[in-house]
């Protein structure tokens, strides 16, 4: 009867020491943390490429203007400065073996040069003489040597004439076009030397050029592209211009109202055997009245584009020896697994998904930097590729 009792209050003990072991193991194992991420979806959309180029841009009509022989500059247009705008035949400036004749109002004022009116005097005289000699010999009261001879001395003296109003023209500056003055680099009472100017690189023929005069309604950008983007440009091509020298492509609400939008004017088939660079020029369509001429701008030129590929946010890759990969979600049980896939065209925002992952599957974009093979997840956004409904809990 005792020993009965005794056994089962022995039994009841193991089962009171079994039921607090178990409580224990209870507390004791930790509940998998959850870490939170951002996530979106493989969807299909179009990969537009973009290389990135950069230099000076320059207004495509611009005159360099100067005297062609040395002289006192006794002549600037006062109303004339930087930035003025001038008009196709405007006088800007003469030196001082021209004279302004006064014999004439508004534009029939013309500059005039001493030889040219001795010459044009002489022209007169061979042209008086030539006529009376004509009708002389008509009548034959004259000599057919004496015609003969007034026909020449009116030839020559035509020559002469032309000599000496191009000469007359080299000693004064007139605007070849409608533009705007970019640079002005004389003033009334200086001397000209025309060793003076510098053509041998741009920024000496700007200071020394004594006029400079610009078209500001289209500008033209030249870039050195890297050899193996040969293939990815064409004729045409959209570009996207920024200022300030940014690699950036990305374009904000502030930037929009400054856009400035080209194209791909030319592409040059020969390569610089030393840079392994070609030229491409660049046109603008839109926006030149925010570009300025010598700015520095970065441009960027479509390439290659993929049509309604499966792609994935730029910022879901991560690299492991050269290899891409991705963070996976399982739609059933929100454990991530690292998943490497095969890569194509890189976008703006996406990038091409040849091979690793299916369409609507899940990835991580935001967090996976504390993320390892296996690791429970959160997802704490909407994937803007889906509804709410499908947001993983």
């Amino acid at each position: 009867m005792n020993m009965n009792v005794i056994l089962v209050g022995m039994v009841a003990v193991v089962s009171v020491v079994a039921c607090d072991q178990n409580d224990t193991d209870d507390i004791s194992r930790p509940a998998p943390i959850k870490v939170s991420v951002n996530a979106e979806k493989v969807v299909r959309s179009d990969v537009q490429t973009w290389l990135f180029g950069e230099g000076t841009v320059l207004a495509i009509k611009r005159e360099f203007l100067s005297f062609e022989s040395a002289g006192r500059i006794i002549y600037v247009d006062p109303n004339v400065k930087e930035g003025d705008r001038v008009f196709k035949g405007q006088l800007i400036a003469y030196q001082e073996k021209n004279s302004l004749l006064e014999n004439g109002t508004g534009q029939e004022k013309m500059l005039s040069h001493a030889s040219v009116r001795d010459a044009k005097a002489n022209l007169d005289l061979a042209q008086k003489t030539y006529t009376r000699f004509k009708k002389l010999r008509e009548q034959g009261f004259t000599s057919q040597q004496e015609f003969d001879e007034a026909e020449v001395k009116l030839q020559q003296a035509q020559v002469a004439y032309q000599n000496s109003k191009i000469i007359a023209d080299e000693s004064r500056i007139i605007s070849p076009m409608d533009g705007v003055i970019a640079r002005l680099n004389i003033k009334q009472g200086n001397y000209f030397l025309p060793s003076q100017v510098q053509f041998t690189d741009e920024a000496g023929a700007l200071s020394t050029v004594p006029v400079v005069i610009i078209d500001p309604s289209s500008f033209e950008l030249a870039v050195s592209m890297p050899s193996l983007y040969y293939q990815q440009l064409s004729v045409g091509s959209k570009v996207v211009y920024q200022q300030g020298g940014s690699q950036s492509i990305s374009i904000t609400d502030q930037d929009r109202q400054s856009y400035i939008e080209g194209y791909v004017y030319s592409i040059s088939p020969s390569i610089d055997p030393n840079t392994r660079t070609f030229s491409v020029a660049l046109r603008s369509t839109q926006g030149a009245e925010n570009l300025h001429d010598g700015e520095y701008l970065s441009a960027w030129i479509a390439g290659p584009v993929a049509k309604n590929a499966l792609t994935v946010p730029i910022d879901s890759v991560r690299f492991e020896n050269n290899k891409p990969y991705v963070f996976k979600i399982d739609k059933e049980t929100n454990l991530v697994s690292k998943t490497f896939v095969t890569l194509g065209l890189i976008g703006k925002d996406n990038r091409e998904l040849v091979s690793g992952l299916s369409l609507d599957d899940y990835i991580v974009t935001g967090g996976r930097s504390r993320l390892t093979d296996g690791d429970l997840v959160y997802i704490i956004n909407t994937p803007a590729s889906g509804k709410a409904a499908e947001v993983l809990p």
